[in-house]
């Protein structure tokens, strides 16, 4: 058996512990109502298909930064990719104050769980030391643990790796690097678990250690990977790196 300790798992959050399509429409509401409410402040009215090209642009922008520099804007800049849409200018206050809204969305809308993650994660708990290494968008890294510790799975990690606390974000290997400093592992016996080729299998690869392609609920990259494994589901997951 595995001893804690020796080796680490590191888990990618969206589309791997959670379905990031589920519940999005109650982020969104709270999001578009925070949006419309600061636009009437100031006498503007702003229609559906305006904030849908705001977020349309701030998602543009992200994804540039994102794929471009190996960086995840945060919440604040990207609000202020929106109100540059929008053609809405405030106050350095207010824009921090809707940030806080769009961050706090998630726990108005929180994602389901991935099928078997509570159970598998559990499991593997117990042979190895765990992380959780995300990039962030709307939801930062401390959003994000409060839905781990509100789900029962936060007890269960020991290191977190979210990009807009690092600095950077997947592939770059100051991610998995906080993870293997934080849980006083080896690269030897490791595993990263997540669901894109570009930012999760080819960060673990190119850090040293293995990376699961978990296509459980998004297996977009499944006919391009490069991962050592390919996992439709936890208990595989679990069934493969679990040695007794």
């Amino acid at each position: 058996m595995e001893t804690p300790g020796t080796s680490f798992i590191s888990i990618d959050f969206w589309n791997t512990i959670v379905n990031a399509h589920t519940n999005g429409e109650k982020r969104a509401k709270r999001r578009i109502e925070a949006l419309h409410k600061l636009a009437e402040s100031f006498g503007k009215n702003i229609s559906a298909t305006d904030v849908k090209q705001a977020h349309a642009h701030a998602s543009a922008r992200f994804d540039e930064i994102w794929l471009g520099q190996a960086r995840t804007p945060n919440s604040y800049e990207l609000v202020g990719f929106t109100l540059e849409s929008l053609k809405l200018s405030i106050s350095p206050e207010q824009q921090r104050e809707l940030a806080f809204v769009y961050e706090e969305s998630l726990l108005d809308g929180p994602p389901e769980l991935a099928p078997g993650v509570l159970e598998a994660v559990e499991k593997l708990a117990a042979h190895y030391k765990l992380g959780i290494i995300s990039d962030t968008m709307f939801s930062p890294g401390r959003v994000l643990k409060a839905f781990l510790n509100d789900k029962g799975l936060g007890r269960h990690f020991s290191a977190f790796a979210f990009s807009d606390e690092v600095g950077v974000s997947k592939p770059h290997p100051k991610m998995f690097e906080k993870i293997l400093t934080e849980t006083g592992s080896s690269t030897q016996g490791s595993w990263h678990i997540g669901d894109i080729q570009q930012t999760d299998i080819k960060g673990a690869q190119g850090f040293g250690i293995k990376g699961i392609l978990y296509t459980g609920v998004s297996d977009f990259h499944k006919k391009d990977t490069t991962a050592d494994l390919i996992c439709e589901s936890w208990e595989q997951v679990c069934d493969a790196v679990i040695k007794s």
